[in-house]
């Protein structure tokens, strides 16, 4: 008999097989990018749009003019009350495959998968796959995010606009890189478009971090610089470019006094939403009355907490965790920086929805998947307890005062936690068993919230965990009127009408009625002027 040699595969042939056959980082990832799509897209073709911005989704695909400006009409006689950067993939989207549910609320949704991805790309850079991962499905998973991006609100397209500036920060910062800067300072320009002025409480963390860096004090602070003009220039383009237009070659602006996208920007979107500069003759002012008083505890309030709390407590351990494991310090300054300006903010601001908070998932979900890979590529286990445990008792607070099904799902993640923890203490922490575990342990009950909202949508202000009521007073139907401005569903400036009646998943619904039909000091054309758009936020 006469035997058969097998040759042995060359390299390259080794080569092309390991690249045919995923690693557990692209398997990974992959899920991570699924995750989120279930969470965020399933059924958006039956969901309810808001019927407010769904109008000017459609307003805005009907001219380039319109586009342009943010039009909530479509005769173009008047602006909605923010830069619409926001709604330029939507009104493409009504575009080109015409008006639908989905054509509204799809974009929003997959830009909450393209932040989820982007995020775990950025701390991969940071501290390994095991922290992308970890980041990723932290954002994935992120309650009031998932919320946010199953509807059409603005505010998605602003959590991806930070987590390419966390990409480009990172790069930056690592390598001490100008170009890299330059790009991170252009990014908060672009999510500068996305929800203006809160795009630039980035920049304290980043040049704070880049300040960090070893280079010399010329290089960095000449760095800074440029990048700062770079940022300011990409950030008010828009609005320059706006105010240069003679005010009768184009729409009035919304929720301003003076026909003035300065105000608009910094007034009624700035100085208006603080307690301490929201009465002023100078603009109008706007404080949604969702989110409970301001204060150093307010994101651990009923209206907030089973939002977005989830993972602040352990954020904070995480964040000691880094300073004394003595991660890179220019890195830790930019997650401990950037965390607690975005913590400050929200905690400080007169009035806001609760969905303007999901612009934590991108630092929180870095920070805490950061620290809890330096920690396990250390072998220091306490730090890894550490944050299990806090998640676990932060959910366990959550859930007990939520009620409901989040007491027993609140309770699971805790028993999750304790065996994780007992699997860290005993060195076996490192399998994929072992890691499957102390996720469920840090994130189940958030997760189950994020699940529960999809059947569950809110139209006006998207809310995660089923909760079906609004918060701050009881309000159950419309959106209540804030500062001086009023407003209700109805027809576009004008009188014209949009198609159909608003119906989930049907025709173009009504524009809501611009207030302030009559004008201060001489009306606008289509009975347009001063004052905030219904539904503005």
């Amino acid at each position: 008999m006469t035997a058969v040699l097998t040759p042995a595969p060359t390299p390259a042939v080794s080569s092309a097989r390991a690249l045919r056959r995923p690693g557990g980082w692209t398997l990974g990832l992959s899920a991570i990018g699924l995750l989120a799509l279930v969470l965020t897209g399933w059924q958006v073709w039956a969901g309810a749009p808001s019927e407010y911005y769904a109008s000017i989704a459609l307003s805005m695909s009907r001219s380039w003019s319109n586009f342009f400006f943010g039009a909530v009409d479509p005769a173009g006689t008047v602006t909605l009350d923010k830069i619409p950067g926001s709604f330029w993939v939507p009104a493409l989207f009504v575009r080109v495959f015409g008006y639908s549910a989905w054509a509204v609320i799809l974009p929003n949704s997959l830009a909450a998968v393209g932040a989820a991805l982007l995020t775990a790309v950025t701390a991969r850079r940071l501290a390994g796959e095991r922290a992308g991962l970890i980041a990723g499905a932290i954002v994935a998973v992120t309650p009031i995010l998932v919320a946010v991006a199953r509807s059409n609100q603005p505010e998605a397209f602003f959590v991806l606009g930070l987590s390419l500036t966390a990409y480009a920060a990172v790069r930056a910062v690592q390598q001490r890189s100008f170009g890299w800067l330059v790009a991170a300072g252009a990014l908060v320009g672009l999510s500068f478009q996305f929800y203006m002025l809160e795009a630039w409480a980035v920049w304290p963390a980043l040049a704070a971090a880049y300040l960090f860096t070893r280079q010399s004090w010329a290089r960095r602070v000449g760095h800074l610089l440029v990048a700062g003009a770079v940022s300011l220039a990409a950030s008010l383009w828009w609005v320059a470019i706006v105010a240069l237009i003679p005010a009768g070659s184009r729409p009035y602006i919304g929720s301003t006094l003076s026909n003035d996208p300065w105000e608009m920007v910094f007034g009624y979107n700035g100085l208006g939403r603080f307690t301490a500069t929201s009465d002023s003759s100078a603009y109008e002012s706007f404080t949604p009355p969702f989110s409970g008083d301001p204060g150093v505890l307010r994101l651990f309030n009923a209206q907030l907490a089973g939002q977005i709390a989830w993972l602040i407590p352990a954020a904070v351990v995480a964040i000691a965790v880094l300073w004394m494991l003595r991660f890179p310090r220019p890195l830790t300054v930019l997650l401990t920086v950037w965390t607690a300006t975005f913590v400050a903010m929200f905690s400080a601001v007169a009035g806001m929805h609760q969905f303007y908070t999901a612009a934590l998932a991108v630092p929180l979900g870095l920070v805490v998947a950061t620290a809890l890979a330096v920690a396990h590529r250390a072998g220091r286990t306490w730090p890894q307890v550490a944050i299990v445990g806090t998640a676990a008792v932060t959910a366990l607070g959550i859930g007990l005062a939520s009620g409901g099904y989040s007491i027993p799902v609140s309770i699971a993640q805790a028993v999750a936690a304790a065996v994780a923890i007992v699997l860290l203490i005993a060195r076996r922490g490192s399998g994929t068993l072992a890691t499957a575990v102390m996720l469920v342990g840090l994130l189940l009950t958030p997760a189950v919230w994020s699940a529960v909202t999809i059947a569950h949508p809110n139209s006006i202000n998207p809310v995660a965990g089923g909760v079906s009521e609004m918060s701050g007073g009881g309000f159950g139907g419309g959106m209540p009127g804030a500062g001086r401005g009023t407003g209700g569903a109805g027809s576009f400036a004008g009188g014209a009408a949009a198609p159909g009646g608003g119906a989930p998943g049907g025709a173009a619904p009504g524009a809501g009625t611009i207030p302030g039909g009559g004008t201060q000091g001489g009306g606008a054309a289509g009975g347009s002027g001063p004052g905030a758009a219904a539904g503005g936020s």
